[in-house]
Order: structure tokens, then sequence, then C-alpha cells
């Protein structure tokens, strides 16, 4: 993400006056010829960066990995004492980084899971991460330069597009030019920064109850594999550089500390196996697990059980996948269970239209595991599946009232009334779930839609229209350049 930045900020800074750009779409931020960013400003961009981010696919839509992130994310919020609110989210890519956005945003590629051999290696690049967010690094970093708030908006949004787009022959040519590479230089974390976010995410570590050790050997196992060839570096390297220094610093710190030994946890292990299968070939997957298995190469049993198991369900493969889950329950052991076993149980089975026992499965594991929203999820998908709309409606209806702010169950409301021809309905709800991310003009347009449609009581046209007006107020304070 920083590289696009900078590859953006060149393409902006190119682009010459009224020229088609992202102005169109840029909120107003106020006097541009202030430097600096406001917590506001920072929140204002992160989510517009968000926003792109899940238009444009990056965002990998995967509730079990991204409830693992956030809760272990949180854990390290809690212990940091920021007071700041954070959002953590996977994206699917084998690149082994992660980066933070402006605002309290952080996302993790599934690479860098899958690269990690302990959860404290995790939580040691988010402590780093959540360090650059809560010490301000990217507002500091503006200020010693020239680029103002609504510039780095728009690099932002021109990197995100580029991404979707392949974007290759102008990013070379913005990447080419010397005032990007001048830019570049400007932008890169400084030594100090780095250093900082290490010596507070190492402090954030030890009150969270991780190992501290876990950071310097993380980042000298990346350096000592990556070493040779600095192309070929990680991009956590290409945009954190890591120096022998910095490494030996890390390692100073931990002389006065005593030895801490952290056991890792079940989550860590089903969730890395996890990013493991979403971001490769089933097929080459089914092969790579069956014969670490055959070999007994595997830190973790159970783990690679569940990832033969659930890279045969998506090679299409469900029997196949539901006798790999019974050997993982065993390997795991009968007497205890795992949201992530009973999350893949229930796709297991509707995979094989056995919709009343997937349900009886839901039914169990939601009870058990109440605060596991992907089993919810699951639970209405099945109905759907299965045909039972108004069933679906139900539990859609009585998640909403416990979980108000989920977006993804107005989704699926949506979804319940698009089947069942109830396009009122259908409208509203996914303007619900569009307010719910914070896509206020999105959601606006779809309630307006809802509006335009025939059948609705007065009751219901009222609500719209207050809820319109709720909405508008929402946008009317940013006010939007027309790019004149």
């Amino acid at each position: 993400m920083q590289r696009l930045l900078v590859i953006a900020l060149g393409v902006a800074l190119a682009c010459p006056a009224g020229a088609d750009t992202l102005s169109t779409r840029l909120p107003d931020m106020g006097d541009i010829s202030q430097e600096g960013l406001s917590p506001t400003q920072e929140r204002q961009i992160g989510e517009s960066a968000m926003n792109e981010l899940r238009r444009s696919g990056v965002m990998l839509d995967d509730a079990e990995l991204q409830a693992y992130l956030n809760q272990l994310g949180n854990r390290l919020v809690d212990a940091s004492g920021s007071g700041v609110s954070f959002t953590f989210f996977p994206v699917g890519d084998k690149e082994v980084n992660a980066f933070s956005i402006p605002g309290g945003f952080i996302g993790v590629n599934t690479g860098l899971l899958v690269i990690a051999q302990h959860e404290s290696e995790v939580a040691s690049v988010l402590g780093h991460e959540i360090a650059h967010v809560t010490q301000h690094h990217i507002a500091r970093l503006i200020d010693g330069t020239r680029f103002t708030p609504w510039m780095m908006l728009a690099a932002i949004g021109v990197a995100i597009l580029a991404s979707r787009s392949g974007g290759g022959n102008v990013g070379s040519a913005a990447v080419a030019g010397a005032q990007a590479m001048a830019i570049q230089k400007q932008l890169d974390f400084t030594y100090a920064f780095e250093q900082e976010a290490d010596r507070i995410g190492m402090e954030t570590l030890i009150s969270a109850g991780f190992d501290p050790a876990a950071m310097p050997a993380f980042f000298e196992r990346l350096q000592r594999s990556n070493r040779l060839v600095e192309a070929n570096a990680p991009e956590f390297l290409r945009t954190h550089p890591v120096t022998y220094k910095r490494i030996a610093d890390a390692q100073a710190r931990l002389k006065e500390m005593p030895y801490r030994q952290v056991v890792d946890s079940p989550d860590f292990w089903f969730m890395r196996e996890r990013a493991r299968v979403l971001q490769g070939k089933a097929s080459e997957l089914v092969d790579f697990y069956r014969k670490a298995l055959a070999e007994k190469r595997y830190p973790n049993l159970p783990a690679y059980r569940y990832g033969l198991a659930l890279a045969q369900l998506r090679a299409g493969d469900a029997a196949a996948a539901e006798k790999s889950l019974k050997d993982t329950r065993v390997a795991f052991g009968l007497t205890r269970s795992h949201p992530a076993l009973e999350s893949l149980e229930g796709q297991i089975l509707v995979a094989e239209g056995k919709f009343d026992e997937a349900l009886a499965s839901y039914a169990r594991a939601t009870v058990a595991f109440p605060e596991y929203h992907a089993l919810r999820y699951g639970q209405i998908d099945a109905l759907l599946d299965a045909g039972k709309l108004d069933q679906a409606l139900k539990a859609t209806q009585e998640s909403q009232l416990v979980y108000p702010g989920d977006a993804y169950f107005y989704q699926r409301e949506a979804r319940i009334h698009a089947k069942a021809g109830r396009v009122l309905q259908q409208y509203r709800a996914q303007g619900e779930y569009f307010a719910r991310l914070n896509e206020f003009s999105a959601a606006i347009e779809q309630l307006q839609m809802a509006q335009r449609q025939s059948g609705g009581d007065f009751y219901t046209m009222s609500g719209l229209e207050a809820r319109l007006r709720e909405l508008q107020q929402k946008v009317r304070p940013e006010t939007w350049r027309d790019g004149g």
C-alpha cells in the first residue's frame, strides 16, 4: 500500500489542472494550504480509502479471518491504552505485508499469516502498525512535505484505482520520473518512526501477554532469508525497512526481560491454514496437505487436517471434506470443539445438500459460540439455500437487533427479499448495508430507489423518508468538490 501511495502521488502531481481525476469525489477538508492531518481528517481519509478498497475487491471478504484479526488486534489495542478505534481486515495477497491507513484501519495480507510461525509474530506486526497509527506517523510525515490532506486522499484513491485496473503503464511512468522518486523518499517511514513503532509495539506486546522476542525473531528471519536479493524481499521489508540496527535494538530491549513462553491459540493455527487455502489453488493445496500429513511435516496436526478439509471443500469434493473434518475433530480432541470447525461442518453439509443436518448443526453451534458471526451468517445462508425464506428473515432480524452495526446481516436481508420478490424491502435493506459501511451516497441511492417502488404503506414510506433525511445530513457537512 505504501508503494501504491507513492505511485499515486506521482500521478496526482503530474495531472494538469481540470483533468478528469478523483476530484469530483473528494471531500473538502478545509484550507488546503494547511499542512498535516487532524484526527477528523485522518478518519475521513481512512474511511474513503476503505470504501475504495472494498469496491476494488482487494479486501478479502471472509468473516472468519476478519473476526480473528479484529480479536487479535483489539487485544493489542486494549493493552496499548490508546483509546483509538481500530478496524483490522484481511487482504488476499501472498506478499508478506501489513499496512496502516490513517484513521485506525490496518490491513493484513494472508501471506503474512501463512509465513508466521507463532501467533506472537503476527501480534508483533500488528503492534508495530498500531503504533504507526497512534503516533500519527503519516500525519507527521505530511507535516514535513508540501502534500496537503486532500492530495493524500487523492493519492490513496488513485492508488487503489490503479491496483484495480492493473495500473502497470501509469504506475511505471510515475515511478520512472525523478519527481516520483523524490516523493517516495519523502514518504518512506523514517528510521526514527520505525524505531518508535518497534519500541511502542514491543511494549504493547508485553502488556497484551505475547512474547516480545517474536518481534526481532520474525524480522530477523525475513531479513536473513531475503538479504541477498533486495528486489525479491517481502513487501513488508520494502515498505518498513528492517536494518540490523533495528533488530539489535529490539534484542537489546529483551535483555532485562524474563523469558516468556506463550502458547499459540487454536485460533491462530486454524486461521493460518484458512489464509493459506484462501490465497491458493484448492487442488494444489489438497496435494500439499496430503503430502505434509503423510510425511508428518506439520507444526500443528489439527490445523493441517482442517486445511485439507477446507481445500477439499473448495475443490468441490464435499464428501472427502466431511471425512477430513472428522479426522480433524479426532486430532483436536473429541471432548472440545472450535467455531471454525463448526462453521466448516455447516458449509460441508450445505454443499452436500443436507440442509436439515446443516441447520441442526448451525443451531447447536450458534448456542455454543454466540459471538462468532460467521456461524450466524452460515445459518441464514443455509436457510436461504433451503428455501426457508421466512425463517431466514426471522433469524436475520433477530441478529440485527443484537448486532445493529453489522452490515452483513442487512446484506443478507436484501438477498432474502430479492429471492422473495420484495423489491422495495430489498432496496431498503441494501441501503442499510451501505450506511453501516459509511458509504452514505450509495445508501441514499438505494433508499431513493425503494421510494420509487409501489406497494409501500404509509408507515413504510414515512420511515424511508425519515431515514433518507438522516443519511443526507451525514453527507451535507462534506462539501464535495465539483472539479471546477
